[in-house]
């Protein structure tokens, strides 16, 4: 789970930036969005508000930079640096740098790196919890420090090989740290955390949810729970042949087999439209297409099973929250979305993250969004899950609410509307015809 996150000269964030996950001991309502099992008390959500262009996105890039950087070794080869270094300065800053606390498999553990085109700096140390911190490896450049180095002329060449790569990625490659902290790291990000843009997309979605039935009836009771006339959500195999007997498109996909026929021999999704629309996948030899169907209510009871391209936008995006919502429930993963109420009503995003706030989690949920029905702290949130970002001469700030003196009966809607917190827009008159 996520303690702390640092972020300097990283797209907007020119001056250090700390967003964390510490509740406020002090606030006793909604007690269970708390985790207090562990030595550390954590938060199980937090959400990020902002006018447009404050920087909500660029803090979500900024993990999933950060996660792409220790996952894979040759990440910045495929990117150019310069488009990441805060831009709207003279001086300009040739290094990002990111901090990361997180608790991970019993254990907390802190993670440095600082990036540049020059060398690569990368501290990861087992936290003391405010005692002397226990290191497990620092690395500048090609040089570095680790009590469980196993062979330092070989790390050496290593990184002499790959210096633009985080040595956590070539560990697991080419194990040359002894101590279980190196992998522990490198397992959390790639496994334990989870990162949704506004453009994600889940390309194999049924094959997801057909090879996880809990999440298929996780989806159900989702829906089942927040009421827009899905009685449940399945889905249908059929023969493939026998499919195209019937499909509308059976001269497509005829042309598509006939251009390539050994394109059968593994899975295949199509997508229209962002969504899923089938997966052809071979079952018991068998060529099999796979559709997702939502078994809809209609007038004096009647009941029809409709495709996906039947549902509205809201709806899709919904069944494609529900992996993430599951994996931050069940699967202890920390969970970033951005934009998360994206095409979602507020209602029934607003039912949906209380859905999530009252269930019995393992994770957390850290999203970004406009809606402020959600700043509700009778109903949805604890001030101490809220934060904002706001944006003076190029560079964004992040702050939470908790920063600020509240009664527990304040209206907190109202005030961000009214500007008492900061973090929203700020606009002229707009004069017609001007």
């Amino acid at each position: 789970m996520l303690l702390r996150f640092k972020v300097k000269n990283f797209l907007s964030f020119h001056e250090e930036t700390v967003f964390d996950t510490f509740p406020n001991v002090k606030r006793v309502n909604f007690s269970h969005h708390v985790y207090t099992e562990m030595t550390v008390p954590l938060l199980k959500q937090a959400v990020i508000y902002g006018a447009n262009g404050s920087g909500k996105s660029n803090f979500i890039k900024a993990i999933d930079f950060l996660c792409s950087f220790v996952i894979y070794e040759d990440f910045l080869k495929t990117i150019d640096l310069d488009d990441y270094f805060f831009q709207l300065t003279k001086e300009k800053s040739q290094n990002i740098s990111f901090e990361i606390e997180f608790f991970h498999e019993d254990e907390y553990y802190i993670y440095n790196a600082d990036i540049s085109k020059k060398e690569i700096c990368e501290k990861l140390s087992k936290s003391g919890l405010g005692k002397t911190d226990s290191l497990i490896f620092k690395r500048r450049g090609t040089s570095i420090d680790a009590p469980s180095i196993q062979n330092d002329a070989a790390v050496k060449q290593l990184l002499s090989l790959s210096h633009n790569s985080s040595l956590l990625p070539l560990n697991m490659k080419f194990p040359v740290l002894s101590s279980k902290g190196a992998k522990h790291i490198y397992e959390w990000f790639s496994k334990k955390i989870e990162v949704i843009s506004i453009n994600s997309a889940i390309p194999a979605l049924i094959n997801v949810m057909s090879q996880n039935h809990e999440i298929l009836s996780f989806a159900n009771k989702v829906f089942e729970n927040i009421g827009i006339g899905i009685k449940a959500v399945g889905i249908s195999d059929t023969p493939f042949e026998k499919w195209i007997g019937e499909s509308k498109n059976s001269i497509e996909w005829q042309n598509i087999i006939d251009k390539n026929p050994l394109a059968f021999n593994r899975s295949i999704s199509q997508i229209k439209n962002s969504r899923n629309v089938l997966n052809i996948v071979v079952r018991k030899g068998t060529q099999t297409v796979q559709e997702f169907l939502f078994d809809q209510s209609g007038q004096s009871g009647y009941h029809k099973q409709m495709k996906i391209t039947a549902q509205s936008d809201g709806t899709v995006r919904l069944l494609f929250l529900i992996p993430a919502l599951y994996a931050a429930i069940h699967q202890g993963k920390t969970v970033f979305i951005d934009e998360i109420d994206n095409s979602i009503h507020p209602n029934l995003m607003f039912e949906l993250l209380r859905f999530y706030a009252n269930s019995q989690c393992t994770g957390q949920l850290i999203f970004t969004t406009h809606t402020t029905k959600f700043l509700n702290q009778q109903e949805l949130l604890r001030p101490d899950e809220i934060w904002f970002t706001e944006k003076l001469d190029g560079n964004t700030r992040m702050y939470s609410l908790n920063d600020f003196k509240l009664h527990n009966t304040l209206n907190i809607e109202n005030g961000y509307l009214d500007g008492r917190y900061g973090g929203a827009p700020v606009m002229d008159e707009i004069i017609p015809g001007v």
